[in-house]
């Protein structure tokens, strides 16, 4: 009779312990969106910053009431903010292979994030996709739409690959450096309109 109980008490034992261990480990399995979310590399404006698969500065950033597309396919009139524009100009270069998608993220530090806007079809980021060869810089502009309210110390999160699926992809994540007094004082004096150029080719 004892030795049934120890048995059974032992078989009770080893089954909490195997389950124990089981959830133990799913523990330590990473989430699937971590695992396969693109690879970050940060930097500041102004500074090249290299994300392996490309490399990206932004030279400047600038606030407007409106934008509109400048020559070329562009064909928009000017387009009046709900908010303020903010157009970063960035030149971006291909480390080894031919990117065709280019996504852009404005992330304040309160958490919230704002995509690029594709009306413009001359952003690098809107209606005529932007292929970016090996080794030929390309300056463009991002453009976003944002609260006024909203912009607190953005960081500019760009994403350059050679497909639609951004799983482990690279992406830099670029301080503005936009805060306090300064942020405060630009904001009060926007540009009346930016006009956005279709991308080119630099040197």
């Amino acid at each position: 009779m004892a030795s049934s109980f120890v048995r059974s008490a032992f078989a009770t034992f080893a089954t909490l312990t195997l389950l124990a261990l089981i959830v133990a480990a799913q523990s330590l399995v990473p989430d699937e969106t971590l695992a396969t979310e693109p690879i970050a590399y940060s930097g500041d404006i102004g500074e090249p910053v290299d994300a392996d698969q490309f490399s990206v500065t932004v030279q400047k950033v600038r606030f407007a009431e409106t934008v509109a597309d400048k020559d070329g396919f562009g064909s928009s009139g000017p387009i009046e903010a709900h908010g303020v524009w903010l157009v970063a100009t960035v030149r971006i270069t291909s480390a080894s292979a031919p990117l065709i998608n280019v996504d852009a993220e404005l992330v304040m530090d309160d958490g919230y994030v704002y995509s690029a806007n594709g009306w413009l079809s001359n952003s690098l980021s809107g209606g005529l996709s932007t292929t970016l060869e090996a080794g030929i810089p390309v300056t463009g502009m991002l453009v976003f739409e944002v609260p006024e309210d909203r912009i607190s110390a953005p960081v500019l999160q760009v994403n350059a690959r050679e497909s639609v699926d951004d799983r482990l992809s690279a992406r830099a994540d670029i301080d503005l450096g936009l805060s306090g007094a300064e942020l405060d004082q630009r904001l009060s004096r926007p540009d009346e309109r930016i006009d956005v150029p279709a991308p080119a080719k630099t040197s």
